[in-house]
């Protein structure tokens, strides 16, 4: 059974009955060509997750898709998607960026992220991965995630000037960040796995379990403090629901491990399955919500 957050009826009231108000009162411009850029910008963080997933799943010896070679897709994609946001698109109806502090931003996560780039193409060539190169790339995984994060708020603030941050578009940007967070997760769990389930990465992987947890029932019930309201819709209550039973299923998994208790491979692997799977009714929550 989901858990609910506890509070009180005059709070959960009073959060209810802005949502009419905020879903009319919403910019027109909110929608999903106007929000392109920010999504684009956003799903980099997921293609990151993936990738360096990827060869942690290598490293531990689990066969699970994609494999290292198959995740050539996101690397091209990846390069495509930051030319795209700095030049624009007609093809996609993407106008180039003209912003200076996203240009800058732009600007930063390129430099990380050819830095990271290296490292996972020598991976590749290598065929297998060393301590050495998963510790590179590791710290090189968080310093291009933190100037990924860096540019979706500077598209957040800039473009919409500053509207972005309105109750819904919190809750917008929280669908979004779910997506890259159900790699994440994945990504704890196995970094987890791979440094012998040592105490500052169980309650690194704790963490992961708590915030997703906190956050699908937040955009599914809604929370006041995490500024996330209710399911705007049934379909959109619907396509989260099922991420919340996927999420149910691998959760004891997560929480065995973060406990000190080894996993499986095939436990490992029944994870990085349902990442994949969730981003899917994730994404149609996301395209759902920028055409309300």
């Amino acid at each position: 059974m989901r858990t609910r957050p506890n509070r009180s009826h005059s709070i959960l009231a009073a959060f209810l009955s802005v949502v009419v108000l905020t879903l009319a009162a919403f910019p027109a411009q909110a929608t999903w060509q106007n929000n392109r850029p920010f999504t684009m910008a956003e799903r980099q963080l997921l293609l990151i997750e993936r990738m360096t997933n990827s060869a942690l799943l290598a490293a531990l010896g689990v066969d699970a898709s994609p494999g290292l070679r198959s995740i050539h897709w996101s690397r091209d994609r990846f390069d495509r998607v930051q030319t795209d946001l700095r030049k624009g698109n007609p093809y996609i109806g993407l106008r180039p960026t003209s912003e200076p502090e996203i240009l800058k931003s732009l600007d930063q996560a390129d430099a990380r992220w050819r830095q990271y780039d290296t490292i996972f193409a020598d991976i590749v060539a290598s065929r297998k991965v060393s301590e050495s190169q998963m510790a590179a790339l590791s710290a090189s995984h968080v310093n291009v995630t933190e100037a990924l994060k860096q540019a979706v708020d500077s598209y957040g603030f800039f473009v919409y000037g500053g509207r972005y941050h309105s109750i819904l578009s919190t809750t917008i940007n929280g669908t979004g960040r779910l997506r890259a967070g159900t790699q994440m997760v994945l990504r704890s769990l196995m970094m987890a796995a791979y440094h012998d389930y040592d105490a500052q990465q169980r309650q690194e992987l704790e963490r992961a379990v708590k915030e997703f947890e906190a956050t699908i029932n937040g955009l599914i019930d809604g929370d006041p403090e995490r500024r996330l309201l209710p399911a705007a819709t049934r379909e959109i209550r619907g396509e989260l629901s099922k991420v919340y039973e996927m999420w149910s299923e691998v959760r004891p998994i997560l929480e065995q491990a973060s406990a000190g208790i080894a996993v499986t491979k095939a436990q490992i692997a029944a994870v990085a399955k349902s990442a994949n799977e969730m981003a899917v009714p994730l994404t149609m929550a996301l395209i759902m919500y920028l055409s309300v």
